[in-house]
């Protein structure tokens, strides 16, 4: 262990230089000051050689994390945030540094989104080191907190891997992956594929025993550190053997960074240029990663790494293969007939871990009985000559290649399902193009998760990562949701007996829980004040006793019993973004079923365009963001939410507008709740809004999201023209055939070279503030919108980007 303990000493040298005093500068947070979101650009901390910024950071329109940054890179590189799953308003949110010593980040309504944990006496100051180490010292120069103590996706060289410290990657939805950086039970340092049916390690390689890895089992030390030469060295490396970038030197500037795709790459920065190249990844062969291609999904070479469906499955959501592939006909075990089964053969093909049983010296014929009598199983692997035989309970890390010993899968499929014309993925490094989905499309515009091989003047190759612009939409506080709702399934003692005596109430309370129906009484005052009525139910104004404005809705026709009424509001629950009306909590008790949600000060656009309301008059750049918050509010559903919400009802009513005008769409997730690629699920006993509701949902075909964009299609040019779209085109009929008048006569207006028509389409309230060229593009999407064939309708992803491209 000689080369680590040289590390940690040298390490140990290097901490002591960075916190000998200093007179104070940027870098330093004084105590009782704060960084203020509204000067994000100027007023940030920056260390003293200028390598590493902090401050908020915009990742999304008036979304900001507090982070720091490498700010000599070409594209501004995050490498730790307080909030990388909770951001903050662009008004009011502030960084503070409080006279008792914590810091705390609060967003615009007060709320504490984080704060550093620890015991503060006697502080001075926050700094930022040269090291991007973010501390609070005392008056003896010491650090009493550090932003090294609890890394995000990052690893900063002579940072320590600790036996408390993981990395955890952020998606383009700022949510976390499935993926960790740890050191594992077994004190090895390993990348770890996590999701709630699976949990295994994939690196170090787990076909072969730790020894054969070059590790040391049982290990209690933990210990690991990247040092400034670009060398990685952990406790658990057999014979102390480092890994090492392939451009080792003292003077470059690095960052050890789990990335999205579950693989784990050292970056170097160039400084004439400041692009990152990749200097060392922990794996070379991307198809060795669990889960990259989802639940049931293949990946393989052709030559690029490439995911695919194998026989009997398609893709789950081609935008996002870690959602896999889901099978075309679905069988259950109450309807199971092992006579209508078969079995489809993929050679070379493995789908690691998940094994219902490890059989050896079998046949291949008693393996297959094994399979086909059991409803659970999914397939078998079976190896010719071992006669090793794994029924496989669930199918996770699909590859398929050639291995020196010989893995063939089984692929268990009802009889009815034909695969004849159907292409068993493969690798094949002479394929000139990939046959099926290339992984290179799993986040297209937002990542690319198999970085090109670029050759150095050494000789060695590099991966090049590329990032794209990051479509970030809010996500939950998972740590506080699922504390809660620990607290949420427990046996029922009486619900406001059982939240009080909890330790940590009042800070749940500020968080997604529960009430029992006697607070919602009294924050209603007898449900005194009526807000508004709806086909789900009364909307009552209360305040809750932390002097919170709410609104209360009265639940009505819930058929759900009590478990299932549950179940649906731990998935609304999650879901969090500035363009949703945020979901405090709710009440079910006995018969009684409320929804507790953000007061939204300025109410309904429906109120404001068709009702005349007093003194509130919609300008063209308020409308105009308006049409681009619910874009992204129904987005964030569609596309990054938890689980893939269908909103079902979007029309005026249920987009309300706060003191900013800022729009909130309310009532999402009430319709129906669908798992991603669940398209074909029955919601026909859902009734949308006449008028808003899509013609798939009349004449009995399967509902997907697509039925939301027709309605944001509706609502898009009503915002425009200030008056219900059905009320546009003279004469009678039923209401798809009115929108297919106007659909038919603005596509014909839109032909047109002149734009005088528009004057005579938008709201005369709008007067000298329209944007005509704004408008025809918007008029222009919303036709596209209304389209009868959904399939030619736009997803709400690229509404957005759309309506961002016109912005600018």
């Amino acid at each position: 262990m000689a080369p680590l303990a040289t590390l940690l000493a040298t390490a140990s040298i290097l901490s002591l230089l960075s916190i000998a005093p200093r007179a104070a500068s940027r870098d330093i947070l004084p105590l009782g000051s704060s960084l203020a979101v509204e000067s994000y650009q100027t007023n940030i901390l920056q260390s003293s050689d200028g390598t590493f910024c902090c401050g908020f950071y915009e990742i999304y329109t008036n979304a900001f994390t507090f982070s720091i940054w490498y700010s000599k890179a070409a594209n501004k590189t995050i490498i730790w945030s307080a909030n990388p799953e909770r951001p903050v308003h662009a008004r009011r949110s502030a960084m503070t540094i409080h006279k008792d010593g914590n810091m705390v980040l609060t967003d615009y309504d007060g709320t504490i989104v984080w704060q550093a944990d620890g015991n503060f006496t006697d502080v001075q100051h926050a700094q930022i080191l040269n090291t991007g180490n973010l501390v609070i010292k005392d008056s003896r120069g010491n650090n009493i907190w550090q932003s090294f103590d609890s890394p995000t996706d990052t690893f900063l060289p002579t940072q320590y891997i600790t036996a408390t410290t993981k990395l955890v990657p952020t998606t383009q939805s700022h949510d976390p992956g499935n993926y960790m950086f740890r050191f594992s039970d077994l004190s090895i340092l390993s990348l770890i594929y996590n999701v709630p049916q699976v949990s295994d390690i994939y690196w170090p390689d787990p076909d072969q025993s730790i020894y054969q890895d070059g590790r040391n089992q049982y290990n209690s030390t933990r210990l690991g550190i990247l040092d400034n030469s670009g060398t990685l060295a952990s406790s658990d490396f057999a014979d102390g053997q480092p890994l090492v970038a392939s451009d080792a030197g003292p003077t470059i500037k690095r960052r050890l960074t789990l990335d999205p795709d579950g693989n784990l790459r050292l970056y170097s920065l160039n400084d004439s240029d400041g692009l990152w190249s990749i200097s060392m990844v922990a794996m070379s062969q991307p198809c060795n990663i669990h889960g990259l291609c989802g639940p049931n999904g293949i990946c393989h070479y052709s030559p690029k790494p490439t995911c695919s469906c194998p026989p009997g499955y398609v893709v789950r959501n081609p935008s996002n293969w870690s959602d896999g592939c889901t099978a075309i006909v679905n069988v259950t075990c109450d309807h199971y007939d092992h006579k209508s089964m078969k079995f489809v053969k993929l050679p070379n093909t493995d789908f690691w871990g998940s094994d219902q049983q490890h059989l050896l010296s079998i046949s291949f014929q008693t393996c297959r009985n094994i399979c086909i009598s059991d409803c659970t199983c999914k397939g078998f692997q079976y190896q010719e000559g071992t006669g090793s035989c794994y029924p496989k309970a669930y199918l996770f890390s699909g590859r398929t290649y050639p291995t020196p010993d010989v893995r063939t899968i089984y692929l268990k499929l009802p009889t009815s399902v034909s695969v004849a014309s159907v292409l068993i993925p493969h690798s094949n490094v002479f394929d000139s193009v990939p046959r099926d989905l290339d992984c290179d499309q799993m986040n297209k515009g937002i990542r690319e998760p198999f970085p090109e091989v670029h050759k150095t003047g050494g000789g060695e190759s590099k991966w090049f990562y590329f990032y794209g612009f990051i479509a970030a939409f809010f996500v939950v506080e998972v740590s506080f949701i699922s504390f809660a709702w620990f607290f949420v399934l427990r046996r029922e003692l009486g619900p406001s007996e059982l939240w009080a005596s909890e330790e940590g109430y009042k800070v749940m309370t500020s968080n997604f829980r529960r009430y029992s129906y006697r607070e919602l009484v009294k924050a209603t005052k007898k449900f005194e004040v009526e807000l508004g009525k709806g086909g789900l139910g009364t909307v009552y104004k209360g305040v809750l006793e932390d002097d919170r404005q709410v609104a209360v809705k009265k639940l009505e026709n819930v058929r759900q019993g009590k478990e299932e009424f549950q179940a649906e509001l731990s998935i609304i629950g999650r879901i969090n973004h500035m363009n949703l009306v945020r979901i405090w909590g709710f009440c079910s008790e006995g018969s009684h079923r409320l929804l507790v949600s953000e007061y939204v000060e300025n109410g309904s656009l429906a109120s404001i365009l068709f009702n005349g309301k007093s003194n509130v008059l919609l300008d063209w750049k308020e409308r105009f963001n308006i049409a681009l918050g619910v874009a992204k509010g129904l987005a964030y559903l569609h596309h990054e939410c938890l689980e893939w919400v269908i909103h079902c009802d979007v029309k005026p009513e249920n987009i309300l507008l706060d003191q900013n005008f800022e729009p909130k769409i309310t009532d999402f997730g009430l319709a129906k709740l669908l798992n991603r690629g669940g398209s074909t699920q029955n919601v026909s006993h859902v009734r949308g809004t006449q008028g808003y509701i899509a013609p798939e949902w009349v004449s009995g075909l399967p509902i997907t999201a697509k039925v939301d964009v027709y309605s944001y299609g509706v609502v898009l040019l009503e915002l425009l023209s200030g008056t219900r779209l059905s009320e546009l085109v003279e004469g009678s009929g039923d209401v798809h055939n009115m929108h297919w008048k106007a659909v038919r006569m603005l596509a014909d207006r839109l032909e047109r070279e002149d734009q005088l028509w528009i004057d005579g389409f938008v709201d005369l309230k709008l007067n000298d503030s329209l944007n005509y060229m704004q408008a025809r593009s918007l008029i222009k999407l919303a036709v596209s919108c209304l389209e009868e064939d959904r399939s030619k309708r736009p997803t709400m992803e690229y509404i957005v980007q759309t309506l961002l491209t016109i912005d600018e």
